[in-house]
């Protein structure tokens, strides 16, 4: 056989044996994939309409066109001023045994004194009424903390918007409210607070916050004081 016609020959089975290994070896194509059942599409809405606002206040109960009309006796009272969560129901004598967080045991009070006034223009009145916690007398402290609890018509509910506690600090003893007036879109705290030398009948000095009402809350401004 002549030599060129051979080296023919083995060339062209030497590529017909790489054409067939290369077959043999190459990838072969993925199964398709098969879909999974669909999910529940997420509602364009975005979070859950179920969730409670950021804005939403406690509700206590229905509430009257004028808040002048409600039964303060069976309202609770806010707790969180004296560490207490939630609200605490008060009796007909405006007390009611709780237990504080910080404090252990301790008597909540509500005055009867009620003071009303419009923040948002809405010519419904809101109601600040004064409400303090007590040791119940394990000591000589007369007092532990105190607050103005705000009420409001919110919709057809009487909710409470907050507690604006004293924020003056006092050298001694516990920074007293003496006063809380209206005005539109606030509400001013006057406070008296206690000098060093002052005795415990008789803190000399004056001061007052600014609690502005942003929605249905109340942010407290820093105490100016006055004298």
């Amino acid at each position: 056989m002549p030599h060129g016609l051979e080296r023919t020959i083995r060339l062209t089975a030497l590529l017909t044996v790489l054409l067939i290994t290369g077959a043999c070896d190459a990838a072969k194509p993925a199964p398709p994939v098969t879909p999974s059942t669909p999910g529940p599409t997420a509602s364009a809405s975005g979070p859950d309409s179920s969730a409670p606002s950021p804005d939403a206040s406690p509700v206590v109960g229905p509430a009257p066109a004028d808040l002048r009309d409600v039964n303060w006796d069976e309202v609770p009272v806010p707790g969180d001023f004296c560490g207490i969560p939630g609200l605490v129901p008060v009796d007909h004598t405006g007390d009611a045994m709780a237990t504080s967080r910080t404090w252990g045991p301790v008597r909540v009070t509500r005055t009867k004194n009620i003071v009303y006034g419009d923040t948002d223009g809405d010519r419904r009145d809101e109601a600040v009424v004064f409400v303090g916690c007590d040791d119940n007398g394990a000591t000589q402290n007369e007092g532990i903390a105190v607050a103005y609890a705000v009420y409001a018509r919110v919709g057809k509910d009487l909710a409470v918007l907050g507690s604006m506690t004293p924020r003056q600090k006092s050298a001694l003893y516990h920074t007293r409210l003496i006063g809380a007036e209206f005005e539109p879109g606030r509400i001013i705290v006057h406070e008296k607070w206690y000098r060093a030398n002052d005795g415990h009948c008789c803190p000399s000095g004056d001061a007052a916050t600014v609690w502005t009402r942003e929605g249905n809350r109340l942010k407290p401004g820093a105490p100016r004081v006055t004298s």
